[in-house]
C-alpha cells in the first residue's frame, strides 16, 4: 500500500463514498426502505445519516491508524471486546457475503431489465470483474474507487437536477405519505441508525486497513469529513427525486434507474452504467472483507478463497435484488448497531 503522503484526503473520501454508494442508495431501493417510506420525516433521517458518516468514517480511519490494522476484524475486537467481538466478527462476515450477493443480483437485474442481457450472464460478468479487482488487494480497490466515485457523483447530480427542472421548486412535493409496508424499521430515527450501522460496517472492510497505512490523522479526518459530506448530499438528492415521483416509482426494483429512463435515453444508459459501477465498488469491498476473513480462519490463499466466495454468491443472488435488501440490510444494521455505538463513544472520549 502507498505511504500516507500518496494517500491523500480526496482518495480516502473517494474510497469511503464509493464503498457505500452501491449498498447505500445508488439504486434508490435502499433510500425508499430506510427514508422515503417514512414520508417527510425521512429527510431528517438522511441528514442524521450524513452527519454520522462524516464523523464516524473519520474515526474508523483513525482507529485503523492507531491499531496499525490490516483487517476490519481488529477494529471489531477492539471496540466490542473478545466475546461479543467474536460473535460480531462472524456475523459481519455472513452479512458481507450477503451484501456481495445483493450487489451481484443488482448488477444482474440492471443487465436484464435495461440491457436485455440474460440474468445469469450479467451476474457472471460482474463476478469476474469484482474477483479480478479484489485479487489486486486494497491498492486495486482504492484505485477503482478513485476513478468511479467522481463519475457516480456527476451522474447522480445530473439525474437529480434534470428531474428538478421538470418539477419546479415546491415544498409540498416533498410532503409524501408514509408507506409502512416498505419501512425498514418502526421509526425513521431507528431506520437511519440501522442504515448508518450496516454501511459503516461494510466500509470498515476497506477503511480500517486503509487507515492502518496512514502516518498521521490529518488525511483520515479530512477524508472522512469530505466522504461523509458527499454521501449526505447525494443521499438527499436521491431522496428528493424519489419523493418527486412518489408513489408510482415505489413499485420498481431500481427506482432511480426508472426515473432516468423517463427523462432521456442517454440519461437512462448513462445511469445504468453508473449504477453497475456503484454496485461494483461495493461488491469489491465486501468480497475483500470475506476473502480476508476466510484466509485468516482457514489459511486459504486469495486465489482460492475469492473464486469460492464468488461461486457461492452467484447461487444466493438468484433470490432477487429487492427481496435480499428487504431481508438482509435491516438485520445487518441491527447486528452492527453496537459497533456503531462503541465507535461513537470512542469518538466522544477523543480516543
Amino acid at each position: 500500500m502507498k505511504p500516507e503522503s500518496q494517500v491523500g484526503p480526496l482518495r480516502i473520501a473517494a474510497t469511503f463514498a464509493g464503498t457505500i454508494i452501491g449498498a447505500g442508495f445508488a439504486s434508490g431501493q435502499e433510500i425508499v426502505q430506510f427514508f422515503v417510506s417514512f414520508g417527510f420525516p425521512g429527510l431528517g433521517g438522511v441528514l442524521l445519516a450524513s452527519l454520522l458518516f462524516g464523523w464516524l468514517g473519520g474515526r474508523l480511519l483513525e482507529l485503523g491508524r492507531k491499531l496499525k490494522a490490516t483487517t476490519h476484524s481488529q477494529a471489531i475486537y477492539y471496540l466490542c471486546g473478545r466475546r461479543f467481538g467474536l460473535l460480531l466478527d462472524w456475523a459481519t462476515s455472513f452479512f458481507l457475503f450477503g451484501t456481495l450477493s445483493i450487489m451481484l443480483a443488482g448488477a444482474a437485474t440492471v443487465g436484464r431489465d435495461y440491457f436485455d442481457l440474460p440474468y445469469l450472464a450479467s451476474m457472471t460478468a460482474a463476478s469476474l470483474a469484482v474477483a479480478a479487482t479484489v485479487l489486486c488487494g486494497v491498492r486495486g480497490i482504492s484505485a477503482a474507487n478513485m476513478i468511479i466515485t467522481p463519475l457516480l457523483t456527476l451522474s447522480i447530480v445530473g439525474i437529480s437536477f434534470y428531474s428538478f427542472v421538470y418539477h419546479p421548486p415546491d415544498p409540498s412535493l416533498l410532503v409524501v405519505p408514509s408507506v409502512p409496508e416498505q419501512q425498514a424499521a418502526p421509526h425513521w430515527l431507528l431506520a437511519s441508525m440501522l442504515y448508518v450501522s450496516y454501511n459503516l460496517m461494510i466500509s470498515s472492510t476497506v477503511l480500517v486497513p486503509l487507515g492502518g497505512t496512514l502516518r498521521t490523522r490529518r488525511a483520515g479526518f479530512w477524508g472522512g469529513a469530505v466522504g461523509g459530506l458527499v454521501l449526505g448530499a447525494l443521499a438527499a438528492l436521491l431522496a428528493s427525486v424519489v419523493m418527486l415521483h412518489h408513489p408510482e416509482i415505489l413499485s420498481y426494483e431500481v427506482p432511480i434507474l426508472e426515473v432516468a429512463s423517463r427523462q432521456h435515453d442517454v440519461n437512462s444508459s448513462v445511469y445504468a452504467v453508473t449504477l453497475l459501477a456503484a454496485m461494483y465498488t461495493t461488491a469489491i469491498a465486501t468480497l475483500f472483507g470475506c476473502a480476508t476473513k476466510l484466509k485468516t480462519t482457514t489459511g486459504l490463499p486469495p486465489a482460492v478463497a475469492v473464486p469460492l466466495l464468488v461461486l457461492a454468491a452467484l447461487g444466493c443472488g438468484q433470490l432477487g435484488f429487492a427481496n435480499l435488501i428487504r431481508l438482509l440490510f435491516p438485520l445487518f444494521g441491527a447486528t452492527a448497531f453496537w459497533f456503531t455505538v462503541r465507535l461513537a463513544c470512542l469518538a466522544i472520549r477523543g480516543r
